[in-house]
């Protein structure tokens, strides 16, 4: 069978996606992930047998237009002022320009599944499938319209879109038992939950990724280090983590692994403070390597503070990533992280609002070597049951209706 997914994701295309369209391919079925129609150029490739096709979109808003030609010479928003952007426009444009674009390009790859991932495009794929008659499968990675920032107008607009699609959904989808809560509340319908879990690591993978992590670092063999890995962008609280370095032990260090328009404010403040020797920026790592750089590090840093309701309810990658590398890691009190990091011991919870509060579990985790040690046992054990080997058989699952409805489908006469 064709399956066609449709990913706003204009910078990076979440793992979670690709692994479903892997997970699917390697299942015997054809695949077509349209992901990004605003990327910065246009490109079409295939990765692990997935055929995917990115799009730049050129804007005809007069509103846009007016903005760009009042902004100063060579002016260029930052990475994350563009994504937030980005996200928004479409709603706010309703059935105009944008809409057509992504729809002229979808109708050029007829499909037997239309499949949907976030909300941003969930009334894009609505409209194909119930032009193709196919059934119509929804992934909502998050609760999209309790962002920070988004209007009321654009609430009300998302939630009309969620609204009319929910009772043409076959196969409703959602990344953890907290949101899937929520959404059973809303529309008494509990989603699939798949967990954002990374595919399990090989053995022995880890095994020169304490002396490669301090290498690539510049650091000491003996060095202590608490990593973060990922996307720098204003909203993750990373510059609390930097001043929080100030109370780690003298011989404990702060390592970044990423990239992002973010890190020159990062790297300003780390030069302007007394312990700014003792953060390291390595940039960006191929994902390929990443794990095993991860597994290195002795504490992992998950800094997000809950400053919405889908910020309260979210799993982030990086959980299943530390967890995975046998890194135990810590965090604010968020919901999550308290339930399922609670549930299997991997994780330490404290008050990330200061610089001190983020310091208290870092710390202890760092000096306490007894509790590391058992919290990295933890962390392997739980890779057994976090990783996307369980979560793609649950996929398959509950595909297996889904498909069936196709095959009905095309077997009758057109």
């Amino acid at each position: 069978m064709h399956i066609l997914m449709l990913c706003p994701d204009c910078y990076m295309i979440d793992r979670r996606v690709t692994q479903q369209a892997r997970t699917l391919v390697e299942a015997g079925h054809k695949v077509t992930l349209l992901s990004g129609f605003e990327c910065e150029r246009e490109s079409h490739y295939q990765q692990d047998g997935v055929d995917i096709h990115r799009y730049f979109y050129q804007d005809r808003s007069a509103v846009v237009a007016g903005v760009r030609a009042l902004a100063p010479k060579g002016f260029r928003p930052p990475a994350w002022a563009r994504n937030l952007f980005h996200r928004f426009r479409r709603v706010v444009e309703g059935g105009d320009h944008f809409d057509r674009f992504v729809l002229q390009r979808a109708r050029q790859f007829p499909a037997d599944v239309v499949h949907v991932h976030d909300l941003a495009l969930l009334r894009h794929g609505l409209e194909l499938a119930q032009q193709w008659e196919t059934p119509l499968v929804f992934d909502a990675h998050e609760i999209y319209y309790e962002e920070d920032g988004i209007t009321g107008y654009q609430r009300r607009r998302l939630q009309k879109d969620e609204r009319r699609a929910m009772d043409r959904l076959d196969l409703f989808i959602t990344v953890n038992d907290l949101i899937a809560d929520y959404y059973e509340a809303k529309y008494h319908r509990r989603p699939l939950v798949l967990l954002n879990a990374p595919y399990l690591p090989p053995e022995g993978f880890d095994r020169h990724s304490r002396q490669m992590l301090r290498q690539r670092a510049g650091l000491e063999p003996g060095a202590k280090i608490a990593l973060f890995q990922g996307w720098f962008s204003h909203e993750r609280n990373i510059l609390n983590l930097i001043r929080a370095v100030e109370f780690f032990p003298p011989d404990a260090y702060l390592v970044f692994i990423g990239y992002g328009e973010f890190e020159e404010q990062m790297t300003h403040l780390a030069a302007s403070l007394p312990w700014g020797r003792r953060v390291r920026f390595l940039g960006r790592v191929e994902s390929d390597d990443i794990l095993e750089l991860t597994a290195g590090a002795d504490v992992g840093v998950i800094p997000y503070l809950p400053t919405c309701l889908n910020s309260q309810l979210c799993s982030p990658n990086k959980f299943f990533e530390f967890t995975n590398a046998g890194v135990p890691f810590v965090s604010h009190h968020l919901a999550f992280m308290q339930q399922l990091g609670g549930q299997h011991g991997i994780v330490l919870t404290g008050d990330f609002t200061t610089p001190e509060g983020m310091a208290q579990p870092i710390v202890r985790l760092l000096t306490d070597d007894e509790l590391r040690a058992d919290m990295r046992g933890a962390c392997r054990k739980a890779r057994a049951e976090l990783n996307w080997q369980v979560e793609g058989r649950k996929l398959l699952a509950a595909y297996q209706p889904v498909l069936a409805r196709a095959r009905q489908r095309a077997s009758r006469p057109q």
